[in-house]
Parts: C-alpha cells; sequence; structure tokens
C-alpha cells in the first residue's frame, strides 16, 4: 500500500516537471517513456491520460496544447503553475489525512507494524493527532485464518520487502486435494480479495515462463529468501492489470466477454450501490420493464465472477453470453442433486 502510494505520488512529480517544460513541450508518448525510465517502471499510456485528467480536474487548471510532428504536446497554460505550489492545507485536506492515519492504523496487527509505524507517525506529528481523540472512521476487521505455523498476516510484510528489494523466495504451498508443493517464486504482487490476501508470482522454470499464479496466503506453510536464484520482474503493470477481473484470476489466453444480468427491480438498488463489477452499466434496451433491471459488464469469465452471480440466487440471472449460462445452469444442477435423495 505505501509502496503504491509512493510511486503514484513521485509519477505526478515527474508529469508536473514534464508540463514544466515550456521550451520543449513533450507528448504522452515522450512523457510516458520519460516517467517509465525515472521510475523504473512500465506504467502504460493509458494510466498517463488519467493522471492528465486528475491533475486538470482536481487543480481546476487547463493545459495549453501544442501539435508538433502531428502529436499533441502538452504544458501548463500557466506559467507559474506547478502542483506543489499548494502548500496550504485546508481543513478538508485535515479530515482526509487523519482518515488516512485510521485506515492505517486499521492495518496495524496484520505484520505491517515497522512499515507503517513510522509513517502513522509522521501525520500524527504533521496534524498534531491526539491519540485520545474519538475515533473518526472505522473499517471491516480482515481475519486471516492459519492452519499451519505460519499466519497469514505475518507474510505481508515479508513479502512486501521481497517485491521491493526484487528478493526470490522459496515456498512451501498447499495446493487444495494435491498435497504440498516445494516452489521457488519470484514475488510481483499483493492483492486482496473477498477478506483474504493473495500473491501474485511467477515461478522459477516454470513450463510456460512468465505464467502468473495465485497464491492464498493462508496456504503457504514455509517461506523463506532464495540468495542463489536472481530474481525475474515480470513486467506486468498491475495498476490497471486486474481491471477487467472479478477477484484476482485472469484465464491465460483468454479475453473479456459482455456479460447481461436480469436484476429483479427490488434487489436492484443493493447491487447498484455495490456493483459485481465497475464496468456495470444499465441496458437502456429494457428501462421500461417494471418487473426487472438488465445490466451489462465486461470482465473476464472466472471462478470468482460465476461464484458472486450465483450469491444472489434467485435474483441475478444470466441473459448472455450463453457459454456463462450454461455453466451456472450446470453448477446449479448438481448443486440441486445435492439435496435429492
Amino acid at each position: 500500500m505505501g509502496k503504491n502510494i509512493m510511486t503514484y505520488q513521485k509519477r505526478l512529480n515527474l508529469i508536473d516537471e514534464c508540463l514544466r517544460r515550456f521550451d520543449h513541450p513533450m507528448n504522452i508518448k515522450e512523457i510516458q517513456e520519460y516517467c517509465n525510465q525515472r521510475l523504473n517502471r512500465k506504467f502504460t499510456d493509458r494510466t498517463y491520460r488519467y493522471d492528465l485528467e486528475k491533475i486538470e480536474m482536481e487543480n481546476e487548471i487547463s493545459y495549453r496544447v501544442t501539435v508538433i510532428n502531428g502529436f499533441q504536446c502538452f504544458t501548463y497554460a500557466d506559467e507559474s503553475f506547478s502542483i506543489n505550489n499548494n502548500a496550504v492545507v485546508n481543513q478538508v485536506d485535515l479530515c482526509n489525512f487523519r482518515k488516512i492515519k485510521e485506515a492505517l492504523g486499521d492495518f496495524l496487527g496484520l505484520g505491517l507494524e515497522s512499515s507503517l509505524t513510522t509513517m502513522t507517525d509522521e501525520i500524527n506529528k504533521f496534524l498534531g493527532y491526539d491519540e485520545q481523540q474519538r475515533p473518526i472512521i472505522s473499517f471491516e476487521k480482515v481475519v486471516l485464518e492459519s492452519h499451519g505455523k505460519i499466519k497469514p498476516h505475518d507474510l505481508l510484510e515479508p513479502l512486501l520487502k521481497a517485491i521491493i528489494q526484487h528478493q526470490t523466495m522459496d515456498i512451501k504451498y498447499e495446493v487444495p486435494g494435491r498435497g504440498k508443493r516445494e516452489w521457488t517464486v519470484f514475488p510481483q504482487f499483493l492483492k486482496q480479495y473477498n477478506q483474504r490476501w493473495y500473491l501474485i508470482a511467477t515461478r522459477h522454470r516454470d513450463e510456460v515462463e512468465g505464467k502468473l499464479y495465485n497464491l492464498a496466503l493462508d496456504r503457504i506453510r514455509k517461506m523463506e529468501a532464495n540468495q542463489h536464484i536472481p530474481y525475474k520482474e515480470c513486467g506486468i503493470d498491475f495498476s490497471d492489470f486486474f481491471e477487467d477481473v472479478v477477484g484476482v484470476t485472469k484465464p491465460d489466453g483468454a479475453e473479456p466477454i459482455e456479460v447481461k444480468l436480469r436484476i429483479d427491480r427490488g434487489e436492484y438498488p443493493y447491487i447498484e450501490s455495490k456493483p459485481i463489477h465497475t464496468s456495470q452499466k444499465i441496458d437502456s434496451e429494457h428501462k421500461e420493464d417494471k418487473d426487472y433491471v438488465y445490466v451489462s459488464l465486461t470482465v473476464y469469465d472466472n471462478f470468482e465472477l460465476r461464484s458472486k452471480i450465483l450469491s444472489y440466487g434467485s435474483k441475478v440471472t444470466v441473459m448472455e453470453p450463453k457459454s456463462l449460462r450454461d455453466k451456472l445452469v450446470h453448477d446449479l444442477k448438481k448443486s440441486l442433486e445435492n439435496y435429492q435423495d
């Protein structure tokens, strides 16, 4: 979490630097190449376009667009502007800082104390925060079960460090139904879904080089650093890698599909406020239907998506595609058989 925030802020500062090059305006591709080289990362041009929009909207500024060699090049319209000019923190900012501090505090106890305590202390100093103040925000507690000697939350900090420091790791992992396996892995990313933490990693000497694995932390039985095998970075920009995914599983070689759902109108307000996926939108063709609301979403077909849809029971029905509908019909028939004598 802290690494992502710091990388994001560094990226904004580098973009700010590019936008202040009034003698040599830069296009999106040049901004992308310059920033990625400085950050030693591979963010997409879409990420940088989003950053430019965010800077423009949040600071209520505009850009001067110059066409050079057929490419749109950007600088600030106001040459005196910089995102670092706003040193004055207002009361809204203070409130937001307090919320951030409380959010960080909620992670304490998940094995991240040494990484986060310094951060929260600095925020406390900045705010003049009184630890005796009443809480102002609450987060759902994440309960991580342990079935072995290692507790899952004890792995978070060493795995974060392994990703940051490019450290190869040896792990003993329990594969459901297949016993324990010993792998040498290159940790790439940590992701939480449905109150469970996953390590996204590639494996040493894998049959498919660069193949990503989702390893649930509560199934890791043993872990230690491997000092002999050089670390391999997969080169994936995880800031948008899971954009079309419900959960953590992105099927190899597949493409996102358009899923059309029919939702009971009485259930829809809940699903509207807590969407199945961020791409969820109402299908205008059926807006006059009094009993149902029809929505579409663009996602990968995976186990998490099917489980999510089935969790709504009879309130949500897949209309398209037929392939997904058939899979759910098969699962429902198998479930029904379990209740038949």
